[in-house]
């Protein structure tokens, strides 16, 4: 029984440890939308699935994949679907990189360094502890966190859209 006792205590112990500071799934929407409030963007709603990325301009990956991204913002136009982007760079930067690029265009909803929102997403990847982008996460309409992947690929971009197409509604 003493034995049992022991190992339950260290169990819950290293529990804690381990999701010390992080939000619990359930309560991951609600803080998430604490930082994108900040910054002005509008709350996650309930319902509401949300594709996230962490991208960035220098990042080439993450630059390819953008077209592919902006057709799923395109089909999912007036679903209960908002796709997110969120880089650590100044809107400043941004403008300069389109003012260079005029064909360019990203249709994610943009957070610009937004540091507590892209701390929150990086520290949900178990592969590379938030250091690799391009980097998706994926809400569900309940608001909890059902995915995160690094990369940009046709794999990772067709995982995002049979997602899409089983829950969105």
């Amino acid at each position: 029984m003493k034995k049992m006792l022991s190992l339950s205590l260290v169990f819950l112990l290293a529990s804690y440890l381990v999701f010390a500071g992080l939000p619990a799934k359930e309560d991951f929407r609600e803080t998430l939308n604490t930082h994108l409030e900040k910054e002005g963007l509008a709350p996650i709603a309930e319902g509401e699935i949300v594709v996230i990325n962490l991208w960035a301009t220098w990042c080439g990956p993450c630059i390819k994949e953008i077209p592919e991204l902006n057709e799923l913002v395109e089909k999912y136009e007036g679903k209960a679907v908002r796709f997110i982007a969120l880089t650590k760079e100044d809107r400043s930067i941004f403008d300069r990189y389109v003012e260079r690029k005029p064909d360019f265009s990203f249709l994610y909803e943009h957070s610009f360094n937004n540091l507590q929102a892209l701390e929150l997403i990086a520290a949900q990847d178990k592969k590379y502890q938030g250091r690799a982008i391009p980097l998706h996460a994926i809400l569900d309409a309940e608001g909890k966190l059902v995915e995160v992947f690094v990369g940009a690929s046709p794999e990772n971009t067709a995982k995002i859209a049979n997602f899409l197409a089983k829950n969105a509604k």
